[in-house]
């Protein structure tokens, strides 16, 4: 236990259907060695007058400090286009206190986490001598297996993130972005970077974590740091963000978007000469072996906003 314990707003946004998982995170909350933090839940949908009644009903026995935002009871714009960022964003000005511990609403934590968190950040903040990021390896479901150890580095040609995996020597590494969400920093920091509300489905995380690298923030994951994640299981399409038209139009935008801004000279270059259509291709190919009833739509569509949003980079 450290002797100053930090106040510490934990985050969590939800969309609040699954009420199990919900009650899950939250008995971990309960048993936390460190006792001085407050819960916020986000939902990022609306709910009936009735409906957040029962489900507020669910958790009235709770010994957390939880306050609960949705559509009915802030000013947050229904279906605004920022969609997740937009939510994101909206708990960056309300949590309260000095450090942020964000987490999903599927994720299971062991009691002393959010002191582990903490005392990894004051470690390499006097390390680093600046603010530090500190992240978790991700744990798939109940299992020993990693899910990921975060990514090293973008892949242009390919459109993705190269996942990193620490060797087995390392007790802690530098990696440049991450998806999801479980992240424990300083507010203000946060702050001074927002999320992008033009990306969406995952690429709004990867955005925001990579301008934090830009700005020259370590960003650190560490084995000893563990977030068991009770993901469900997804499709092939649904994995590659191409299941259906707005998905498909999302998947292409992110990329462009991308590119547009954070890759180099020589990276756009590569964009310029074939990188995009293959990449069309290769999703496309995608939509072909695995959407049997909607392949020619996603396939349209793909081709569709890869064309539409040629014209909006060359701009």
């Amino acid at each position: 236990m450290t002797i100053f314990e930090p106040i510490i707003s934990v985050v969590i946004p939800s969309r609040a259907t699954n009420i199990k998982l919900l009650k899950q995170i939250f008995s971990c909350l309960e048993n936390q060695t460190l006792k001085t933090f407050d819960v916020v839940v986000v939902c990022d949908r609306e709910f009936k007058w009735t409906e957040r009644k029962d489900f507020l009903n669910e958790f009235k026995d709770t010994k957390l400090d939880i306050a609960f935002y949705s559509h009915e009871n802030s000013d947050f714009v229904p279906h605004a286009d920022g969609g997740a960022s937009y939510v994101r964003n909206y708990w960056i000005d309300h949590a309260k206190w000095e450090y942020i511990q964000l987490f999903d609403d599927d994720n299971e934590i062991d009691k002393t986490y959010l002191n582990t968190a903490y005392s990894f950040y004051e470690k390499f903040f006097k390390w680093f001598w600046k603010e530090v990021f500190i992240t978790p390896t991700l744990m798939w479901r109940d299992t020993t297996k990693i899910q990921n150890q975060w990514f090293s580095w973008y892949r242009y040609w390919q459109a993705r993130p190269q996942v990193h995996f620490l060797e087995d020597n390392e007790e802690y590494a530098e990696i440049k972005m991450f998806s999801w969400n479980w992240i424990f920093w300083k507010k203000e920091i946060m702050q001074e970077v927002r999320y992008d509300e033009e990306f969406a489905w995952i690429a709004e995380d990867l955005d925001f974590v990579y301008s934090i690298w830009e700005k020259w923030y370590p960003i650190l994951v560490f084995r000893d740091l563990k977030v068991h994640h009770r993901e469900r299981d997804k499709t092939i399409l649904e994995e590659a963000r191409i299941w259906n038209e707005n998905s498909a139009y999302q998947k292409i935008k992110n990329i462009f978007l991308w590119w547009k801004k954070h890759a180099s000279f020589q990276e756009k270059a590569i964009l310029l000469l074939w990188s995009t259509w293959w990449i069309c291709i290769w999703l496309s190919v995608k939509a072909w072996l695995y959407a049997w009833k909607d392949k020619w739509k996603i396939v349209r569509w793909l081709r569709k906003w890869y064309l539409e949003w040629w014209r909006l980079f060359l701009k």
